[in-house]
């Protein structure tokens, strides 16, 4: 992974596009993250989408917890709730 400061023209924007087909490029402001350019072989949208979402992982947080506890239902228990 490589940082780079935030590109000021299209050439210098084309070249971390360029870079980012390869490894993850991290844009700097003032030396502060502010995003990111990552290779998409191999991933689709949708995954990089709730990789990255805040809500997404809260909720995988909360279910591995729920799981270390044992604080888990049943299917059928499940299906009654839904239902």
């Amino acid at each position: 992974m490589k940082t780079m400061e935030v590109p000021s023209g299209t050439k210098e924007l084309r070249e971390a596009i360029r870079q980012g087909e390869q490894e993850t490029i991290v844009l700097t402001r003032r030396g502060k993250a502010v995003a990111a350019v990552v290779p998409m072989k191999g991933v689709d949208a949708e995954s990089l989408a709730l990789g990255t979402s805040r809500k997404f992982l809260g909720i995988l947080r909360r279910s591995f917890k729920q799981l270390d506890k044992r604080e888990t239902i049943t299917l059928a228990e499940m299906r009654r709730r839904v239902g």
